[in-house]
């Protein structure tokens, strides 16, 4: 709690520096913001969505890349999909410039199109995973395509589409450009493609995992009968508002499931937490890191009847692989969900169980209850 006390104050001081920084170079725009931001704090969406939209234009007529980014993330979690990616793209060219060979919706149908999942460090595995579905439209665009991911995410790329150049970002990326006639970056297949909600979820294309590994841990661990249920609760990030250890023993006291962590790190101190002192409750498999294996967590997620997590890398990927999921979300308005209902269009599979200012017992009583519901749906 210290930790999370300690970063939203930071994060406190950082809004309200670029404040002031704000008002002085435009005061106007700068009470505008601070309007806009008091409906987010307000969670009143019917007031934030229109004052996003009026602020988004004048933030590109300004090049406020900082306006640019926030608004673009506001607008995408109110579900302005194409306003939103349309941010996206005027932050990039803010920053970069308009670039020879950007796709931006020219035929490219006799060309090499580059597509680059991980133009920064900072995009991470995550992003790569979230645009997945955007590949494959992609692939229909161009002659040929390559595919450039995190090294741990070429298997289970390249398995998905095939038809793809997949390639590790690395010492071959400036080789790999040289080869392609156009290129697009996130932004690029977000403003191609997922400029509208119902165009996102009718283009989901499951991600594939090695079938032969999904078949072998699922063996291992259902022995007895039971449906596997994959858990995650923990993050190395101390900006999460996370559900306490103790909110989970209710769930993790099922007798009727099998848990498995999907859970990184050292969780030995965590495991008997959350099992009330039994760590057998939960499955540790510990030839699983997915720091290192990427392809074989794809396929321990893929193994499970259903996932219950709160938001993180695996979350993405049980998202992605089409796995039922319950995802359980604190209230900060940085994440990357919808703020209103329970669904997300890039991951059909998951239902979102959001805080809303709620006690986690609360929270977390939602979430058994929706994953019992999944199973009941007879939805694996």
């Amino acid at each position: 709690m210290a930790a999370l006390a300690g970063y939203r104050y930071k994060g406190w001081f950082r809004r309200h520096r670029r404040q002031l920084f704000l008002r002085l170079r435009d005061g106007d725009l700068a009470v505008q913001m601070a309007d806009y931001r008091q409906s987010v704090e307000d969670r009143d969406w019917q007031a934030a969505l229109p004052k996003a939209l009026a602020l988004g234009s004048r933030a590109k007529e300004k090049g406020e890349v900082r306006l640019l980014d926030e608004l673009g993330q506001g607008l995408m979690r109110m579900g302005a999909y194409g306003p939103a990616a349309e941010l996206k793209i005027a932050r990039r060219h803010v920053v970069q410039g308009r670039s020879d060979g950007e796709w931006l919706g020219q035929d490219i149908s006799g060309k090499t199109l580059l597509v680059d999942l991980m133009e920064t460090e900072k995009q991470g595995l995550a992003t790569a995973i979230h645009h997945a579905s955007s590949v494959g439209r992609a692939l229909a665009s161009a002659a040929r395509v390559i595919v450039l991911v995190e090294h741990r995410l070429v298997p289970l790329f390249q398995r998905t589409f095939p038809a793809a150049d997949v390639r590790p970002v690395g010492p071959g990326k400036k080789q790999a450009y040289a080869e392609a006639q156009a290129f697009a970056g996130v932004q690029h297949l977000t403003a191609l493609f997922e400029a509208d909600e119902r165009a996102i979820l009718a283009h989901f294309v499951p991600l594939k995992p090695d079938p032969q590994r999904v078949a072998e841990l699922r063996a291992r661990y259902r022995k007895d009968g039971r449906l596997l249920v994959g858990v995650a609760w923990g993050s190395s990030n101390p900006g999460k508002d996370l559900p306490p250890l103790t909110a989970w023993c209710d769930l993790i006291g099922r007798p009727d499931f099998n848990f498995v962590s999907l859970q990184y790190g050292q969780i030995d101190n965590d495991l008997k937490v959350l099992t009330d002192g039994v760590p057998e409750r939960v499955l540790n498999d510990r030839t699983v890191d997915q720091l290192v294996d990427m392809d074989l967590f794809a396929a321990q997620v893929a193994a499970m009847d259903a996932v219950v997590t709160i938001s993180n890398t695996g979350a993405h990927l049980a998202g992605a692989l089409g796995v039922p999921s319950v995802f359980i979300l604190g209230d900060g308005f940085k994440r990357s969900w919808p703020v209103e209902g329970d669904r997300t269009p890039y991951y059909p599979s998951a239902v979102l169980v959001s805080k809303r200012e709620r006690p986690w017992g609360a929270v977390m009583a939602e979430a058994e209850k929706i994953l019992l519901g999944l199973f009941a749906a007879g939805t694996r």
